[in-house]
Parts: C-alpha cells; sequence; structure tokens
C-alpha cells in the first residue's frame, strides 16, 4: 500500500476517531467565530463543506442559519456522526479530490482544518474551483511550510516515525494506562493500535498555491496570515 493510501486509510479509520475529542480541545477561536461571520454574510444558498469532520463549529452553524448545507467527509464514522446529530445537512462520504458534484453547483465552498491531511492539496483546490459557481465563493486555511512552527512540528514527527516500532508499542501503551487512570478527573481519548505512526499533517508551501491560482484565468484570490493555534 502506497503511503498516500496508508494516510487516507489511518485518517478514514483510525484518526477519525480521535478526531472529536481533540476538536474539543482546541475549542472554538475567536479565528474560527472570524470565519463563521464571512461565510454568515453571503447571501443564502447552497454551501459546501470539504472536511467535514462531525459538523461543528462551521456547518452547525450555517445550518443554523438556513444555509443550505452540504459536506463531504473521507470517514464514514464523521458522515455518520453528522446524520445523526445534524439531520438537515446533506452529507456524504468523499474524497476532496474527486467531489461528487456538478460543475458550478455551489454558491459557497470551504475547507478549514484540514487542507494539510490532503496527500494533494492542489487537486483538492481544482475540485472546489470546478464545483463552486463562476461567480462563487472558495475559501480554506493551510499550514504554511514555511512557518517555523510547521517545521519543528514536523521534524518531530518524522522523529517519532523513525523511533523503534517496540519502543513506540511500549510508551503508548504506558501513557493510555495514564490517561484510564485519569479518567475519574478528565477523560483523555486512548489509541491501543500498534501500527507504526504516521504523518498524517503536511503543511503546503504557499508559493506552490500562488503559482497555481495565477495559472487561473478567471479567478481573484487573497491571502490573510492567522496564527490561529496561539489565537485567543
Amino acid at each position: 500500500m502506497s503511503n498516500i493510501n496508508q494516510r487516507k486509510e489511518y485518517i478514514k479509520n483510525i484518526y477519525s476517531k480521535q478526531w472529536t475529542y481533540k476538536r474539543k480541545q482546541y475549542g472554538v477561536k475567536n479565528f474560527d467565530l472570524e470565519l463563521i461571520q464571512k461565510l454568515k454574510n453571503q447571501n443564502k444558498g447552497r454551501i459546501l463543506e470539504v472536511g467535514i469532520g462531525d459538523g461543528y463549529p462551521f456547518s452547525s452553524e450555517l445550518e443554523k442559519n438556513k444555509f443550505d448545507v452540504y459536506g463531504i467527509d473521507l470517514s464514514p464514522t464523521h458522515v455518520d456522526m453528522v446524520k445523526k446529530t445534524l439531520p438537515n445537512i446533506n452529507v456524504k462520504v468523499g474524497d476532496s479530490e474527486d467531489l461528487e458534484f456538478d460543475n458550478n453547483f455551489f454558491d459557497v465552498v470551504f475547507c478549514f482544518r484540514s487542507s494539510w491531511y490532503f496527500p494533494d492539496l492542489i487537486k483538492s483546490i481544482s475540485e472546489m474551483l470546478r464545483v463552486v459557481k463562476i461567480d462563487g465563493l472558495v475559501i480554506f486555511d493551510i499550514q504554511n511550510s514555511q512557518n517555523p512552527i510547521h517545521i519543528s512540528s514536523v521534524k518531530k514527527r518524522k522523529k517519532l516515525q523513525e523511533e523503534n516500532i517496540i519502543k513506540h508499542i511500549i510508551l503508548k501503551y504506558v501513557l493510555n494506562v495514564i490517561k484510564i487512570f485519569l479518567r475519574p478527573f478528565k477523560f483523555y481519548y486512548t489509541n491501543w493500535s500498534i501500527f507504526k505512526p504516521i504523518i498524517i499533517e503536511h503543511p503546503s508551501d504557499p508559493n506552490k498555491i500562488v503559482d497555481y491560482l495565477d495559472s487561473k484565468d478567471d479567478i481573484t484570490y487573497n491571502f490573510f496570515g492567522v496564527d490561529w493555534i496561539n489565537s485567543p
């Protein structure tokens, strides 16, 4: 199995089960609220979230405001969550690199906190541009590969990935036991998988995205720099 397929399978079957807990850890930041407000300022119409997760906080808020919300996610676990808790959202399992919608179908397409999981972000961007209307809006965020925070983070992940698998299993086992003992005070997610760590988050080079967008004659775009990790 290729590394790309391994990443997709890991995200679909393992990481997706951790995401809801991780999302609650992140909370809703001012950056998120600003993005929600920008989306709510758009005219009511069809709107697609690529990488919808469990639907919170973005699509859930849009659905409250009477948008016709669609969502896709690689994980059936996430899709089932959305169907159960947000039944008015049109959600299905899908791949960002091959969106199963007609051309020019949506008024708005957005993707927040997910692009660094996509093996081919340029292909995903091209698909988002394909399914949005000519006068529509596409908005997404990235992890900037030139940011020192992400450079350091990637190095740490690679180091972890190269560790001895036995050491990794023992460390994971000990940490899981500690988490179980702490559960009367605070819930911590445990992952007993013995598989070697997979680097699933890949920051993007913004220059490559600019080069791609510059090659498109019929769009205008803007870049904004935001430190959402440390934002209040």
